[in-house]
């Protein structure tokens, strides 16, 4: 008769999962948001969808329900950078509006968690641009301004800019870029500290209708800013969110999302709508349902919070800058792969295949540079120098 307690399989399990959950946690502490971890998660999931079927869309028949899935994800997952945004400006402004802040000491956080991650990328990006074959990777031109373009890069100018990013995704760590360090200037100026929360409330309100109302007169409106501008509202308003969920409460916060991401499909793919008004109309109600989603889930309490607190999910949330940067090359890789081995037609069970392929590729890239690059040399310095981290969002 075996001498070992019945339930020793269920230990080792449980081992191993703490084994596991162990690489992807980064936080603890009182200050943390749990479920804003899997609103990261969200993000990038939807960020994802936009290469994948960008990839992999010849796989299918254009006719097929498959096709109508993945068009519609690689449509409306652009709205990730969008959330990301949201997330993002409840973080900083929560960081900035402190009465005693360090504009030095922030700056030297915001470069800390961003540049080593964003510098083991674009590495690899550089060995491509001298090594493959691939005009995407490509960059032709004088000495002087292939110079001009890394530095562009090494900058985070492509996005705020019109310049071409080496690596396409990292548009959006420009918006984070300029949105550091311009909020902590705007609070200083305009002493916006001293303001009642009413007041500063109705202060950002005022841009953000004048920016909707701008951005279809201008020629490249960077609209998509607006969504640092939910998140600040957001974070002053969290109060009438806070433990106040209740399940059909969360169904009509999950239901406005939905329709909210069916809207931004019809916006984007419909010709009744004038071209200079699509950008405003898909960023205000991508803000809109963001706004939403992350009041109920940040601090509702109810399943919504529940659902957002599923560890895989945190996980991807948690180690969501390294997704963002790394999965396109992932994604290529398995692009590259499959070709060799089937070419495009019409596959439902290979595109199904792939999915998955590209999914488990673009996760254990992601945690590789996770685990090598950015938990040690960002997340842990932010803690060694801060005492806390803030998280540091970047969409793509």
């Amino acid at each position: 008769m075996s001498s070992e307690p019945p339930d020793d399989g269920f230990k080792v399990s449980a081992r191993w999962w703490d084994r596991i959950a162990n690489i992807y946690e980064t936080e603890s502490g009182a200050s943390r948001i749990v479920p804003m971890e899997g609103v990261r998660g969200w993000a990038v999931l939807l960020v994802f969808f936009v290469h994948f079927h960008g990839a992999f869309h010849g796989y299918l028949s254009p006719s097929s329900t498959l096709f109508r899935v993945s068009d519609f994800l690689g449509e409306v997952g652009n709205t990730g950078v969008d959330l990301f945004f949201v997330v993002s400006g409840y973080l900083i402004y929560g960081a900035v509006v402190r009465p005693r802040f360090n504009y030095a000491r922030f700056m030297r956080r915001r470069v800390q968690r961003l540049y080593p991650t964003f510098l083991g990328v674009f590495l690899m990006y550089m060995a491509l641009w001298a090594f493959s074959h691939d005009d995407n990777f490509k960059f032709h031109g004088t000495l002087a301004q292939q110079a001009g373009y890394i530095a562009e890069n090494l900058l985070l100018m492509p996005g705020i800019f019109r310049l071409r990013a080496m690596n396409t995704v990292t548009w959006s760590l420009s918006y984070e870029m300029f949105f550091y360090l311009f909020l902590p200037l705007l609070l200083a100026v305009t002493g916006l500290r001293r303001f009642s929360r009413r007041g500063r409330i109705f202060f950002f309100l005022a841009p953000l209708i004048a920016g909707l109302l701008i951005s279809p007169l201008l020629s490249n409106p960077r609209v998509r800013l607006v969504g640092f501008l939910f998140g600040i509202i957001l974070f002053e308003l969290v109060e009438e969110f806070r433990d106040r969920a209740s399940n059909v409460k969360n169904f009509m916060v999950l239901g406005a999302y939905g329709c909210a991401l069916a809207a931004i499909y019809f916006i984007e793919r419909t010709n009744a709508i004038p071209d200079r008004f699509v950008a405003t109309l898909v960023a205000v109600t991508a803000g809109v349902a963001s706004f939403g989603l992350c009041g109920f889930g940040f601090h509702g309490g109810g399943f919504l919070s529940r659902v957002l607190s599923w560890p895989p999910l945190r996980w991807l949330g948690n180690m969501s800058y390294s997704y963002y940067l790394i999965h396109p090359l992932a994604i290529g890789v398995v692009r590259q792969s499959a070709r060799r081995l089937v070419g495009p037609g019409e596959h439902p069970l290979v595109f199904v295949a792939l999915v998955l392929a590209a999914l488990a590729t673009s996760w254990g890239a992601a945690s590789l540079l996770f685990m090598a690059v950015e938990k040690p040399l960002s997340i842990q310095v932010s803690r060694k120098v801060t005492g806390a981290l803030l998280p540091v969002v970047a969409a793509h």
